[in-house]
């Protein structure tokens, strides 16, 4: 997978993403991470676009960060930011999109 050939807006949401992993203290980056960052991003089409098929956004998002609260958080030193891995599921998701 070449990120590179991904929107700006994607790069960026992918990021994002990253940041909002280590900000819940998991040691993986998974769809849930990407799908609220795209929620989350200034101008994304995303959100217009779930609004558009009837999707109740708000509900969504409240969604999302609920099950981030769920899952498996990493404590202590187990390394920074940079040692936060994209898992199998997020990774066949990214190589289809490519």
């Amino acid at each position: 997978m070449d990120i590179n050939r991904f929107t700006e807006k994607l790069q960026e949401a992918i990021r994002s993403a990253q940041s909002k992993a280590v900000r819940y203290g998991h040691q993986q980056i998974d769809v849930e991470h990407l799908l609220a960052a795209l929620l989350e991003q200034e101008g994304g089409l995303a959100p217009s676009i779930l609004a558009k098929a009837g999707v109740p956004v708000d509900n969504l998002r409240r969604r999302l960060e609920s099950e981030l609260e769920r899952m498996p958080k990493v404590l202590g030193s187990s390394g920074g930011p940079d040692q936060v891995y994209v898992t199998a599921r997020l990774n066949r998701l990214l190589t289809a999109a490519e």
